[in-house]
């Protein structure tokens, strides 16, 4: 085991929490991941220390901001729920990598994105920050939807709350974020080429369809036709 983590076993076997504290600071940015994945993965043990671990996980974060290698590995709805705590302060929620992208942009490209996880923590006035990070553009222009509509290669069909909740989401980001039409041709593109791979028929009954009709404002028909 990395000395690191036998320190951070040490700390928290005799509840010395400031003395954890003051070894999270002192650890490079890559042993502060491996600390957090740790405190991550021993909350998912039991829920009778899920909140114990992830007060420490947020405490930590809290102390020495969000570590940019993170936010790609917050990619789950576990790992989400997790670390809502501490994405919900200093603005985490839209901090970004080196890619431009933010853990919304992971989330979005998962195998099983949260959309109506995150649709109900957009209803609480402390994540506005969340709201925000919906209208962030990566370093390819996208939003996470826009990642979600592109990338995501997952073509069956949502179930009704996720896609009620996508639909919220969208709408929300275009209040604030009219929805960039010159990403439309290789948002097709890639989509087509992800339901070749497949072997999926293409046709204008696809979700995935409607939804980027939905998004640019076109019928699904027209995305149809323009593929």
């Amino acid at each position: 085991m990395k000395a690191h983590i036998t320190s951070l076993i040490q700390y928290l076997t005799n509840k010395d929490f400031s003395g954890l504290l003051t070894h999270y600071q002192r650890c490079d940015v890559h042993q502060q991941i491996d600390i957090l994945a740790f405190v991550y993965q021993q909350s998912l043990k039991s829920l009778s220390v899920f909140e114990f671990y992830q007060h420490i996980a947020t405490k930590l974060i809290q102390s020495n901001g969000l570590p940019e290698l993170i936010i790609q590995q917050i990619n789950t709805a576990d790992a989400l729920s997790f670390f809502t705590p501490a994405l919900q302060c200093d603005s985490h929620f839209s901090k970004t990598n080196e890619l431009k992208r933010n853990v919304v942009h992971y989330l979005l490209a998962g195998d099983t994105p949260p959309f109506n996880y995150l649709r109900s923590l957009l209803l609480f006035e402390s994540n506005e920050h969340l709201a925000q990070a919906l209208c962030q553009r990566d370093c390819k222009n996208l939003t996470p939807i826009e990642v979600y509509l592109r990338i995501n290669k997952q073509f069956s069909p949502l179930a009704p709350h996720e896609f009620n909740a996508l639909l919220a989401l969208m709408e929300a980001e275009q209040t604030f974020n009219p929805a960039n039409r010159h990403n439309l041709t290789d948002t097709l593109k890639q989509v087509a080429k992800h339901l070749q791979q497949q072997v999926l028929i293409l046709d204008d009954q696809i979700e995935r369809i409607g939804l980027i009709g939905a998004y640019y404002g076109l019928t699904a028909k027209q995305v149809y036709q323009a593929i």
